[in-house]
């Protein structure tokens, strides 16, 4: 088989072979992430794929390549290529985490950052109570600031102010550890946004709780930080509860 096409892009343009090589790649893995090749059973045959994607079988020995680094798939020989098992997925590597975001919200990923948040946002927001430099505060509160200006007729903005507002605390924590968790942190809220929509509360019910993060981290009160940022979470539990119907 002769290597894939050139692939015209938005406008007409054509895309360059990393694209197209980044596109096989996350063509199989959202499979993969949304169920259509579960855990435990075989990929189609080389064939099949190469036919079904329009590639080489050197491209997609190349991206199978890639999926095997993340712990998705294992190829044996004389049998095929093997789907791995959950616990063996690289969950937090960032290429999964922007590929689970195009298939649907899974209720025990969804879990599982959520009680990661709630064992590091409160830690970080003690240590920040601390730790944060008066321009860690500023940047704490402007971000507050455009929370509370976008509502209630720009949920964009809100959200996009509620990211800067996480990883401010993260920075303001002045933990290296926690400040690289800023992935995993923002994927989280990713998913909480979606999950969040079309529910009744609105995301202004929130926004006290937020001013209250600010106001213990600018008064030196590390457990209250820590509280206050518990109490910000539950709310995003609230949110997941309904989301699952419990």
């Amino acid at each position: 088989m002769n290597e894939a096409a050139p692939v015209a892009g938005a406008g007409g343009r054509t895309l360059s072979k990393p694209r197209i090589h980044g596109q096989v790649v996350r063509a199989i893995a959202t499979r993969i992430l949304s169920g259509e090749f579960k855990p435990g059973s075989l990929l189609p045959s080389e064939t099949e794929l190469c036919d079904t994607l329009k590639i080489s079988r050197s491209a997609l020995r190349e991206a199978i390549r890639v999926l095997s680094a993340k712990g998705l798939v294992r190829t044996r020989p004389r049998v095929g290529t093997l789907v791995r098992d959950l616990e063996d997925w690289s969950l937090l590597d960032p290429d999964m985490l922007e590929w689970s975001m195009a298939c649907p919200p899974s209720p025990e990923f969804v879990r599982s950052l959520l009680e990661a948040r709630r064992v590091i946002e409160p830690a970080a927001a003690r240590f920040a109570a601390a730790r944060a430099s008066a321009k860690d505060v500023a940047e704490l509160e402007a971000a507050y600031e455009r929370m509370e200006g976008a509502m209630p007729d720009d949920i964009a903005a809100f959200n996009e102010a509620d990211i800067d507002f996480h990883r401010g605390l993260l920075r303001a924590s002045h933990n290296l550890v926690f400040q690289q968790m800023w992935t995993t942190i923002s994927a989280a809220l990713a998913y909480s946004f979606r999950i969040s929509t079309g529910q009744a509360r609105s995301p202004a019910d929130s926004l006290p709780y937020h001013r209250d993060v600010v106001e213990r981290i600018r008064l030196r009160d590390p457990e209250g930080a820590h509280a206050s940022m518990s109490r910000l979470l539950d709310i995003a539990a609230i949110d997941l509860a309904l989301f699952m119907g419990d």
